[in-house]
C-alpha cells in the first residue's frame, strides 16, 4: 500500500468533515489493493442525519498505486420528512465540506471561491472542465431542476451579503470584529446566533443567508420565521447607543468628564492669549498712527 497516498486521502477526509475514525476503515480497504471500494459514514446535525457512501478508486497510473476519493452519495434524513439523496463529486481543490453539503441539502447555500468551468469534448462526450480561473459566489441546490440521474443542479448566486448584513438591527454589527464573527459561519450556510434590537428590547434569533431572495432570514428559538425590517443607519446608530453595556456607560461618562475638565483648564489660557493678542494689535496700530503723522508733517 502506498503510505503517501493513504496519508493524503486520510487528511482530505478529515478536513472535509468526515472525522478521524474513518481512517481505520480506509487503511483496511487500501491494503486489499482494490481497484474500487466504498466506505459508509454517518454524521448528526442536531436532529438531522447525513448518511454517506464514500466512493474511492485507483488512479490510471497503476505503477504509482494512488487512491482517490471521487464522490459521495449523501442522504439527508430529517424527522417527519422523506429522505433526500444527492451525489457530490470531489476533486483536488475547492471542495465543500460535509457541513456545507448538509446546509445545501437543507435548502441553504455556501459562499466561497469556485473554479470556472468550460465544456470540453473527451472521447465523444462533452464534460465541464476547470479553466484555471476562479470566482466568488453563493452555491446551493436548485430543487426545481434535476439531471437524468436525479441529482439537483447547482444554483449559483452573486449577492453582497456583507453590505446587506449592515442593514438589519443586529447588535454588534457595526463593530468590525463582531461583524466578521457573524460573516464566517454565515458564508458556510450555517444558522448564526444573533441578538436583534427591536423596540428597545434584545431578541435572540437565528440568522440565515438567503442568496436566492438576496436577503437575510431570521427565526426564533422554535424555528418560527421572524419579520425583521431593515433600518436606516441613523436610527440604527441610536438603537446601538441605547444598548450600551454598563461598562461602556461608565467609560463614556469618564471620557466626557475628562474632556469637560480639559476644556475648563484651557479656557483661562485662551482668554490670556486673547488679551495678549489684542495688546499687540494696539501697539502696532499706535506705531502706524505715529508714522502717518510724521509723514504728513514732512
Amino acid at each position: 500500500m502506498n503510505e503517501q497516498s493513504f496519508d493524503y486521502v486520510k487528511n482530505q477526509l478529515f478536513y472535509l468533515g468526515f472525522g478521524e475514525e474513518i481512517a481505520k476503515d480506509l487503511r483496511d480497504k487500501m491494503q486489499k489493493n482494490l481497484a474500487e471500494f466504498e466506505l459508509p459514514h454517518v454524521r448528526k446535525f442536531g436532529q438531522d442525519e447525513i448518511h454517506s457512501v464514500l466512493r474511492f478508486s485507483k488512479g490510471d497510473q497503476t505503477d504509482k498505486d494512488m487512491t482517490f476519493f471521487n464522490r459521495a452519495d449523501m442522504t439527508l434524513k430529517q424527522p417527519g420528512k422523506e429522505d433526500l439523496t444527492q451525489t457530490f463529486f470531489f476533486g483536488k481543490e475547492y471542495n465543500y465540506t460535509l457541513q456545507e453539503r448538509y446546509n445545501m441539502m437543507d435548502g441553504r447555500a455556501a459562499y466561497r471561491e469556485q473554479p470556472k468551468l468550460a465544456p470540453v469534448e473527451e472521447n465523444g462526450e462533452v464534460r465541464m472542465k476547470p479553466t484555471g480561473d476562479t470566482y466568488l459566489a453563493w452555491r446551493g441546490l436548485d430543487f426545481k431542476n434535476a439531471d437524468r440521474y436525479g441529482n439537483f443542479n447547482p444554483k449559483v448566486t452573486f449577492w453582497d451579503h456583507e453590505k446587506e448584513l449592515q442593514k438589519y438591527p443586529i447588535k454588534g454589527v457595526e463593530e468590525k470584529y463582531d461583524r466578521s464573527r457573524m460573516i464566517r459561519p454565515l458564508e458556510k450556510g450555517n444558522k448564526v446566533d444573533v441578538i436583534l434590537l427591536r423596540d428597545g428590547q434584545e431578541t435572540p434569533a437565528k440568522m440565515v443567508a438567503n442568496p436566492r431572495m438576496m436577503r437575510l432570514d431570521f427565526y426564533d428559538a422554535n424555528g418560527q420565521s421572524l419579520i425583521v425590517r431593515k433600518v436606516e443607519k441613523q436610527a440604527f446608530d441610536q438603537a446601538q447607543k441605547v444598548e450600551m453595556t454598563p461598562q461602556e456607560v461608565q467609560r463614556a461618562a469618564i471620557a466626557k468628564a475628562a474632556e469637560q475638565k480639559q476644556g475648563k483648564e484651557e479656557l483661562p489660557n485662551q482668554q490670556q492669549t486673547k488679551k495678549e493678542t489684542l495688546k499687540e494689535q494696539n501697539v502696532t496700530e499706535q506705531k502706524q498712527e505715529r508714522h502717518r503723522r510724521q509723514s504728513v508733517r514732512i
